[in-house]
């Protein structure tokens, strides 16, 4: 279910305009029908939510004070049905600002945190009813192509079950096919997978950790190799297994034509940021996109280039919406490589509130 399934528009004249479906939301909260799971509706309303309550109460946003009042009360008793009781620190969005001011923009007003707690007991709901597949914060996440140092080609080993299979170039990137859960992805349970590659089951803890490392600093230039790095010795120095891993070099997306491939096809368009520099798995289902930007993401040949800086922030805003945060460095932050150091664990530190 989309966010714009809550909405009608209205016609004014020459103009129209979004505003929520009043009677749609009621009905979803007296338990008609409106042909998805409550499952699905719970999900859209929680990043529903998320997305607009941080805007302005009486100028921004999709929602108004009392219609995210209606929103709030329509998941809570979606959630009810479910049997997932949660409870909101607020009630409408002057209440969520009141909340913010009282706790000082704290970690706890953060959104994703406050509905954690509903997040886990419908992925818990979800775990036991299904007997399979894992929901990430907005789709099923089965498998993780990471690592790449060239673009692999994959075959569909089982459609239903989302199975793939690495059929060329797999010996350059790895693929983590097991399930990923509400805790997130540590480096702990990456080693224990890493331990049952080739090679790798007999070697003791460190040369594992060793191996683990080189092989993802392998497909990094200098600059991300310097980010890895740093965050390699945060991650040792907070005990590392219970810290979340940081996926270098992930595809987000996999078209299996080439670009000049694609751009010769009539009805099918490039896939913008097929990879991502990084990816941290976090407990809560929440899922950090890292990048690095060089002068290719803001110019041509020395050049401002405008139409890149807006295709490269279009894409931003909506992998955000697909559940992802991202988080984005420029280049001249690593020249100097103890300032970067320093910047990047104060980063890590704040960022996972180790």
């Amino acid at each position: 279910m989309r966010q714009d399934d809550f909405f009608e528009t209205v016609q004014n004249g020459q103009y129209s305009y979004k505003r929520l479906n009043h009677d749609f939301i009621d009905g979803i909260r007296r338990g008609l029908p409106v042909g998805v799971s409550d499952d699905d509706v719970a999900y859209a309303l929680i990043y529903l939510l998320i997305d607009d309550l941080p805007m302005d109460p009486e100028h921004e946003g999709l929602l108004d004070n009392s219609e995210t009042g209606a929103v709030i009360r329509c998941l809570k008793a979606v959630l009810w049905r479910m049997g997932v009781e949660f409870e909101p620190p607020f009630h409408d969005k002057r209440g969520y600002y009141s909340f913010r001011i009282d706790n000082k923009n704290g970690l706890n007003t953060d959104l994703t945190r406050v509905f954690v707690p509903a997040r886990e007991a419908l992925e818990r709901r979800e775990r036991v009813h299904s007997g399979g597949g894992l929901r990430g914060l907005r789709g099923e996440l089965r498998n993780l192509i990471f690592a790449a140092t060239q673009k692999p080609e994959i075959v569909w080993r089982d459609v239903a079950a989302g199975t793939i299979e690495i059929t060329r170039n797999k010996q350059h990137c790895l693929l983590y096919d097991r399930p990923v859960g509400v805790s997130g992805l540590t480096w702990g349970e990456l080693a224990d997978w890493w331990r049952l590659q080739d090679g790798n089951y007999a070697l003791p803890v460190e040369a594992l950790r060793k191996a683990l490392r080189d092989r993802l600093v392998g497909s990094l230039n200098e600059p991300e190799r310097l980010m890895l790095d740093s965050y390699w010795r945060f991650s040792v120095s907070k005990g590392f297994d219970d810290i979340p891993a940081l996926l270098p070099q992930v595809f987000l997306h996999y078209d299996p034509l080439t670009q000049q491939q694609r751009m010769q096809r009539a009805e099918g368009q490039v896939l913008v940021r097929q990879r991502m520099d990084f990816l941290l798995l976090a407990p809560g289902g929440r899922r950090y996109v890292l990048e690095l930007d060089g002068k290719q993401h803001y110019s041509r040949n020395g050049e401002a280039a405008p139409d890149l800086y807006a295709k490269m922030v279009r894409e931003d805003r909506r992998i955000r919406l697909q559940g992802y945060e991202v988080y984005r460095f420029g280049g001249s932050e690593f020249i100097s490589k103890q300032a970067a150091e320093t910047m990047l664990s104060e980063f890590f530190a704040e960022l996972l509130c180790v």
